[in-house]
């Protein structure tokens, strides 16, 4: 089944469900199975997984993700045909229960997004800001790092990572400028909050 244009957030996590397979879905199965040029659909996905219950509560999670995604919104700013990910990353797998109780969980609240969603301000999806939109996800996935050392925090980017795989899967415009937003507040949420001292002694 591929993400719906009406129902983008439902559909992608129904996707990745229905191709579940040996009771985990890999980083690299979810690539073919969206195509390795969905940016949406894909980030959409990522940023699903930090910040829905209980997977954004999975230790280390935020920092793989930011990574992958890192890696994917890179690939795409420079022009890549084929999206490449190293092999230890394509195996790296979620649970299928997990998945599943993520959506149980969530339904009702993506049902009501997925309303308000809309084609709209189409000016605001054409290339230059799916570029801008490429630079400040892979701005967002750098910040999940840091953000991992406050509570919660990192629903922030996942938050504009979401909205931006939103807004290229269904072309509203209102969305990408809402993921604009979204990443001035995450930037500014790592400005004060997260305890870069702590973070400087990692080097």
């Amino acid at each position: 089944m591929a993400p719906s244009r009406n129902k983008p957030l439902e559909s992608v996590l129904d996707t990745a469900i229905e191709d579940c397979g040996d009771d985990k879905v890999t980083i690299g199965a979810l690539l073919d199975m969206f195509g390795d040029r969905s940016f949406g659909p894909v980030i959409v996905l990522l940023g699903l997984l930090v910040t829905v219950p209980p997977l954004g509560g999975i230790p280390g999670l935020p920092v793989l993700v930011g990574g992958i995604i890192l890696l994917f919104s890179l690939q795409i700013v420079f022009g890549a045909r084929h999206i490449w990910m190293p092999q230890f990353v394509q195996n790296r797998g979620i649970d299928c229960s997990k998945l599943e109780e993520a959506r149980s969980r969530v339904r009702p609240w993506l049902q009501r997004v997925d309303r308000m969603i809309t084609e709209r301000l189409t000016w605001a999806t054409g290339r230059i800001a799916t570029y801008g939109a490429a630079l400040s996800v892979s701005l967002l996935s750098l910040l999940m790092i840091p953000l991992e050392l406050v509570p919660f925090a990192v629903a922030a980017p996942g938050t504009a990572i979401v909205l931006f795989g939103l807004a290229l899967v269904a072309r509203d415009g209102a969305l990408m400028l809402a993921g604009f937003a979204g990443t001035a507040t995450a930037c500014s949420i790592a400005v004060f909050l997260v305890p870069w001292n702590t973070v400087a002694g990692w080097f």
